[in-house]
């Protein structure tokens, strides 16, 4: 019996939904089948890739390590590796290894992005990829730790998890460097080694900028793996939406989805055209920002209504806009800032938050976000930090 031609193999894995025997014949022109041996690697981590990896065939299966040990997880036939280090142009965090001779398709960088990353249904299709070996490797993972480690054990494994997480977060100290219209500076402190909290800063064009506050409910693993799969998204859809309209409610349906544990996630994200000051923006039940225009008070931005994201899978949610003008800025934070308690066990308050950052003027976003968290330390003392402190401040320049 003939072998079946590789596109019509190829056709039948999630990846390729609703492509066309054209479209996949043109993806795999622009891409090289590798074959692997039993044992032999095709990931390492901290290694630079420009490459999605779609295994055709056999068994692979990733691996996360530590001086103590280590926790795998299979990759099963049709699934993707790699697409992480792509979409977020950093080194792979983890080893990937043929457990038996097996086939893989390389699918370069600009192939991903001109024929796959910029679809919708492309990244519909990766998304929900995403979705289900996150679920499959946190089951994995918090099935092997329950059962295998001790409890120093898992701090460390924790620890692991931690910097995964935190490689996903751009260096705060080191956003924009390279933009004279924008100055942002952003923070996170964790009350675990595994937090919750996130923000994101992006370019998503020569003129459109992209950024994003979040917190997800609960600590820990469960809710890192949340957040880098919301981190994620928000970025693919970000930069397939001019009209940023559609980005808020896809996140929100595709984390509703199965959510048995019904967490939830809050999200300030916008987008600002550079050259025109036009701020688009949209709110998923996160904290409102302190906003300062035409050189005014710092004042709690009036946000159009938004709920939790990741709950209800019908859940509006309506874009506002403002026009910026040169040194318009916005302060964006989570609530371990307002909601921070002193040892008598009284909240910091969004009332002290907005006195705190009026009291004085800063000559960058960098004064005013570090002022700030020296003054909720100070007023926490040595009381225990109770959850992730996040903030991201934004200066539009003109």
């Amino acid at each position: 019996m003939a072998a079946q031609p590789l596109h019509k193999i190829l056709a039948k894995y999630q990846l390729f939904n609703d492509f066309t025997p054209e479209e996949i014949q043109h993806i795999l022109q622009s891409s090289t089948v590798r074959h692997l041996a039993a044992g032999e690697i095709l990931i390492t981590p901290g290694s630079s890739n420009n490459t999605l990896y779609l295994l055709i065939d056999g068994e692979l299966s990733v691996v996360l390590a530590n001086d103590e040990g280590q926790i795998s997880f299979p990759i099963q036939v049709g699934e993707c590796l790699g697409e992480m280090s792509v979409i977020m142009s950093r080194p792979t965090s983890a080893l990937a290894e043929a457990r038996q001779a097996s086939r893989v398709l390389c699918i370069p960088e600009k192939c991903f992005w001109g024929k796959i990353g910029l679809t919708k249904k492309g990244v519909r299709n990766l998304m929900d990829i995403m979705a289900g070996r996150l679920r499959r490797s946190n089951h994995s993972l918090m099935k092997e730790l329950v059962e295998q480690l001790k409890y120093q054990h898992l701090q460390k494994e924790l620890e692991t998890a931690g910097k995964i997480q935190s490689s996903m977060v751009p260096d705060g100290d080191q956003l924009l460097l390279n933009r004279t219209e924008v100055d942002a500076y952003a923070l996170i402190s964790q009350a675990r080694v595994v937090g919750g909290d996130f923000y994101d800063v992006l370019m998503l064009d020569d003129d459109r900028l992209y950024f994003a506050i979040g917190d997800v409910s609960g600590k820990g693993m469960p809710a890192a793996l949340l957040m880098m799969r919301t981190v994620t998204s928000l970025r693919l859809l970000a930069g397939n939406d001019p009209s940023f309209k559609s980005v808020l409610p896809a996140v929100n349906t595709m984390l509703a989805r199965n959510n048995k544990d019904m967490m939830f996630v809050t999200i300030f994200a916008a987008v600002l055209d550079l050259a025109t000051g036009l701020l688009r923006f949209v709110n998923g039940g996160h904290n409102p920002p302190f906003i300062s225009l035409r050189s005014s008070a710092y004042q709690l931005m009036d946000l159009p209504a938004g709920t939790l994201v990741g709950v209800d899978p019908d859940a509006p949610f309506a874009i506002g806009e403002l026009q910026l003008q040169a040194g318009d800025s916005l302060l964006m934070y989570t609530d371990g800032i307002t909601e921070a308690m002193n040892k008598e066990e009284l909240m910091f308050g969004t009332s002290r938050t907005g006195r705190v950052i009026n009291e004085q003027q800063h000559s960058s976003m960098k004064q005013l976000v570090q002022h700030l968290e020296n003054t909720v330390q100070a007023y926490v003392g040595s009381a225990p930090q109770h959850d992730d402190l996040t903030v991201l401040g934004v200066r539009y320049l003109g």
